[in-house]
């Protein structure tokens, strides 16, 4: 629709083994916002975003744990990023190479659209 990607999908393995999907598209006619954890044993459904409970599935049924819908997620964050970017006594947990970390996987996630 537009310059920007508007499905991605990827595959990731952990330094432990453990294999990842993830596929987002932002571009659909409905509103999905799922993680699933999915073991041997059972999984785990939870959103990144939405307010929805915590589901774990199981033999033995489902289990279901409610939160309180957190306020200003990310103001922390930016707060000790201004702290320490106006000379405060505050380091921010966020770095440069950490920084830098998260945009290389984002990248790698899109350089065949770019290709």
């Amino acid at each position: 629709m537009y310059h920007a990607e508007d499905t991605v999908t990827g595959t990731y393995l952990f330094e432990s083994g453990v294999h990842g999907i993830g596929n987002w598209c932002f571009s659909s006619f409905e509103q999905a916002d799922t993680n699933k954890i999915v073991g041997s044993k059972g999984t785990i459904t939870f959103p990144t975003f939405e307010h929805h409970p915590v589901v774990l599935t199981t033999a033995e049924g489902k289990e279901e744990w409610h939160f309180d819908p957190l306020e200003h997620v990310h103001q922390p964050l930016i707060e000790t990023i201004v702290a320490e970017l106006t000379g405060n006594d505050v380091q921010c947990p966020s770095t440069g190479p950490s920084g830098a970390r998260t945009n290389w996987v984002m990248d790698e996630m899109v350089k065949n659209y770019y290709q």
